[in-house]
């Protein structure tokens, strides 16, 4: 087995992007996904962490595989199907993942939760915030949620243009609550985006404030 294990560590095709998402999605038994997911940790981990670039991980791999590797070649990272509750516990300054903050030049986080609370519209504009002063290499973020989820990020018109400290960013890739929040995000402190993909729930008369703050806008 050993020697299994090793020669797929020497194979760069496989260990520069490894995906567990996939593996856990593939498993209807969680004790035997868990079984799998252990076994990939402290068996598979410690021989290819050298080579991974990219990481693709659910709610079940998140916390293990970021916490028991070490990854200094690490640049894209894409988490599926969080909670809003696991993506902020992880998604701030405090946690493990802010040792990665100046490798990480690509960030994919979808939320799929299906809490209906009106409060956590701020939880998400957080999580948004937090992502942005965090990494401060990122070029590539894609924010994503399911589209059953009620309640998209929101006030980003009460963002503080300082918050957004990754000036970097050249694509975006956000849901917003309403057409100011989308505008709000082209006034100028994203000054390297080049590629903008908004879904926005509400097309409504912008306000003459959001208006006037927009670089380069034409009614």
């Amino acid at each position: 087995v050993n020697q299994k294990l090793d020669k797929l560590a020497q194979d760069c095709t496989f260990t520069r992007s490894v995906d567990l998402v996939t593996i856990s999605s593939n498993e209807d038994n969680e004790s035997r996904t868990n079984s799998i997911l252990e076994r990939f940790c402290f068996d598979i981990i410690p021989r290819i962490q050298y080579n991974i670039e990219c990481l693709i991980v659910g709610p079940l791999s998140t916390d293990r595989i970021l916490r028991i590797g070490n990854y200094p070649k690490l640049n894209k990272l894409i988490l599926v199907n969080l909670s809003l509750k696991m993506a902020s516990r992880i998604l701030n300054k405090g946690s493990f993942i802010h040792i990665y903050k100046h490798q990480i030049s690509h960030l994919v986080v979808t939320i799929n939760d299906d809490i209906t609370a009106i409060r956590i519209k701020d939880v998400a504009t957080n999580i948004f915030a937090n992502i942005l002063a965090m990494f401060t290499n990122l070029i590539h973020l894609d924010f994503k949620f399911d589209d059953s989820f009620v309640y998209p990020p929101t006030s980003f018109i009460k963002l503080l243009s300082t918050t957004c400290q990754s000036s970097r960013i050249g694509h975006l890739n956000v849901r917003v609550r309403n057409f100011d929040d989308c505008l709000c995000l082209l006034d100028g402190r994203l000054s390297q985006l080049h590629t903008f993909i908004v879904k926005v729930d509400n097309i409504d008369d912008l306000s003459m404030s959001i208006r006037k703050k927009v670089k380069n806008f034409e009614s």
